[in-house]
């Protein structure tokens, strides 16, 4: 998380101030004025002063307190001197740069009006027509990687002091990445949403990084990766089309202007995009496409991808506020470091484009704009998934952060209609097999779900990752407040591992829909010959349940009643 009031040099630390926002020619003007906050109400502690951005990373993680490491760090030059420039405030509506694709070699754009090709401050005359662009010649990005282990808030100066002067005394050469920007509400508020990441180390290549982070795990602290763009990749191209036909080489990075939506064809990825679309050299050497559109103009492409469009206006209007706040904290973090804000995946969220949005929606996202869910001076993180299984979760069950407050969890049913302790209160398989009527139930199929697998199929599933041998038994750990399993023991021929956090679970029994379920085994001569998973719920489980909220809505909630539900003290605010 961000922590304000450090200046290079304190307590021996090095603010990364080396090309932290020096990211491609096609990413300068965008990134510049992404997500910020920093004082929501006048109760609360005033941050300290804003410090000059450097990075921009994904997850919030905060690992255990870490033991003396047992391999030195490799030496690495020194950070350029340069200091990184001060961010500014953005609006409510800032530009947001999307990852469409990547590895690819031929991009098609079909245009109905007249538009243009920029490179390199020349422009090429587009008429309209299809137009196809074919690599010949590329040098991927100069990049390094980062092992971060800890993030921090503004106002937590002190800790993040002591945090760095103690992995600086072990010999590693830390740096701080400050992340995030400030953005103001209409009432006059400022809300911070500015992160301080800490790096112990930056390597060359990628298998350098993820070797310290193995390290680091084994002494149970947590790491995770992320590569910065140094240098971006550059090359050719072919640019053919018109009638006459014609044909002209093309220097990369490019962007495509068109005066209408332009529909685009690039391997599997098709689509009509409304924004300027721009072209680069990825680290495969092949083409990455890119698309810059106002934050507005992208939630009206996400939201159609996230929630069915023909759902209750009041369940649509909850999500656009969520979506939302989730992009506006989220989009100076996650991938800037790489050029960008955001991919077009499931891993970031889903973009239809301006060929995805649809009426209702487009409803949805202009009569909530520029509203946003905020709790304790930041923009929540406000995130969502399809069905709690009648009870949401907190947020440190699921991911390695911090205990959000306003990510609490909570029952996803009226008072009196079940449980007052939820489902830990009634044991799972009460729980599981005689589940109250909740606003998420109507959806059966994954509500309740099972999932039965042989004990070879689980041995196969497991051991992809843990080298267990022939799986013997599956002990299911400790649990949040809906169910969610913190971790499970698999006891193998061979050896035991322990699998934590809700995803890594999930994707041990070959992706199953939740982390809220039992384990039953079926006996056999020389061991179990199969395991039966029985659950409820898809999805982490955090946050907005949007099944909850669609049930919520035809209750006759409305959209911001939908919302205090879910997210805990959190308030609704509108930016300037």
């Amino acid at each position: 998380m961000p922590t304000g009031a450090l200046k290079p040099g304190d307590a021996g630390m090095t603010r990364t101030s080396r090309p932290w926002l020096v990211f491609c020619g096609l990413v300068c003007a965008v990134l510049v004025s992404t997500c910020s906050c920093r004082t929501h109400r006048k109760t609360e502690p005033k941050p300290a002063p804003i410090p000059p951005p450097a990075v921009r990373p994904s997850p919030e993680v905060t690992p255990p307190p870490a033991p003396a490491p047992v391999v030195q760090p490799v030496p690495q030059p020194p950070p350029a001197p340069a200091p990184a420039p001060k961010p500014t405030m953005v609006s409510s509506n800032p530009p947001v740069r999307i990852r469409l694709t990547h590895g690819i070699r031929e991009i098609a754009f079909e245009t109905t009006a007249p538009g243009s090709v920029e490179s390199q401050g020349r422009r090429t005359d587009l008429t309209p027509g299809r137009w196809t662009l074919r690599l010949t010649q590329a040098r991927p990005p100069r990049r390094q990687f980062h092992v971060f282990t800890k993030t921090f808030k503004p106002w937590e100066e002190n800790e993040l002091k002591t945090y760095v002067s103690e992995w600086k005394s072990r010999g590693y050469p830390v740096e701080v990445a400050s992340l995030g920007h400030p953005i103001q509400t209409a009432s006059g508020y400022v809300l911070d949403c500015r992160q301080e990441w800490v790096s112990l180390q930056r390597f060359s290549s990628e298998a350098e990084a993820d070797a310290l982070r193995k390290r680091l795990e084994a002494q149970s602290v947590w790491a995770w990766i992320r590569p910065e763009v140094l240098e971006a990749g550059a090359g050719n191209a072919t640019l053919v089309g018109g009638s006459p036909q014609t044909s002209q080489s093309v220097s990369l990075p490019l962007t495509v202007h068109g005066t209408q939506p332009v529909r685009v064809s690039a391997g599997s990825k098709s689509g009509v995009y409304a924004g300027d679309l721009s072209v680069g050299v990825g680290p495969d050497s092949m083409f990455e496409l890119f698309e810059t559109s106002p934050v507005e103009d992208y939630l009206a492409g996400v939201l159609p991808a996230e929630m069915p469009a023909l759902w209750p206006v009041e369940a649509l209007k909850a999500q656009a506020v969520a979506a939302r706040s989730d992009v506006l904290m989220h989009m100076a973090i996650k991938h800037v470091l790489e050029g960008f804000n955001f991919t077009d995946s499931e891993g970031d969220r889903v973009y239809g484009g301006f060929s995805g949005r649809h009426p209702n929606t487009d409803v949805a996202v202009r009569e909530t704009a520029g509203r946003v869910l905020a709790a304790a001076n930041r923009i929540v993180a406000a995130t969502f998934s399809a069905n709690c299984g009648g009870y949401s979760e907190n947020n440190e069950t699921v991911w390695s952060a911090p205990a959000d407050p306003a990510l609490r969890g909570v029952p996803d049913y009226p008072t009196g209609k079940g449980p007052t302790g939820g489902p830990l209160s009634e044991g799972m398989g009460k729980w599981l097999g005689s589940p109250p009527k909740a606003y998420c139930s109507d959806d059966a199929a994954n509500f309740r779900w099972s999932k039965k697998l042989t004990a070879a199929e689980v041995t196969r599933l497991v051991n992809q990752k843990y080298r267990v041998g022939t799986v013997r038994t599956i002990e299911a750990g400790e649990r949040g407040p809906s169910g969610r399993l913190k971790w499970v023991r698999v006891t193998g021929s061979e050896s035991t591992a322990t699998i934590r956090k809700e995803l890594a679970i999930r994707q041990a029994f070959g992706g199953l829909p939740s982390a809220m379920f039992i384990i039953e085994s079926t006996p056999g001569p020389n061991g179990p010959v199969g395991f039966v998973f029985r659950g409820g719920g898809r999805g982490h489980g955090v946050g907005l349940c949007q099944q909850g909220a669609r049930g919520m809505a035809l209750a006759g909630k409305r959209h911001d009643e939908i919302l205090a539900h879910y997210f805990s003290g959190a308030t609704l605010e509108t930016l300037e």
